[in-house]
């Protein structure tokens, strides 16, 4: 989360840090509660390091987003092709590998 707040920013709207929540089981990878600004990561679903990096930046640029533009393109294009969804995937892809290479190496 340090590596996110160095690398990708912070949120201005926000005046508190999100909070990380481990869970053992869930059927998705990882989700951002907007309501109580709490990125929750699902160890089932990965299999490695990198999957982790990858759901938390994900979920880190949700926290960056706007609760209402992202609940408007939910509703108008759906979970999959929501452009926000979208946006959040690019990123964990562009910076997977760099927090990594920060973190580990």
């Amino acid at each position: 989360m340090t590596w996110c707040k160095r690398n990708i920013g912070l949120n201005r709207r926000r005046h508190y840090l999100p909070i990380l929540e481990w869970h053992s089981v869930g059927e998705d990878c990882g989700d951002y509660d907007f309501e109580d600004n709490i990125i929750s990561v699902y160890k089932n679903q990965h299999k490695s390091v990198l999957e982790i990096i990858h759901t938390i930046i994900h979920e880190w640029c949700h926290y960056k987003q706007s609760k209402k533009k992202y609940y408007d393109m939910d509703e108008k294009f759906g979970y999959n092709k929501n452009p926000l969804e979208i946006q959040a995937d690019n990123l964990a892809n562009e910076f997977k590998y760099k927090c990594r290479k920060d973190l580990f190496y």
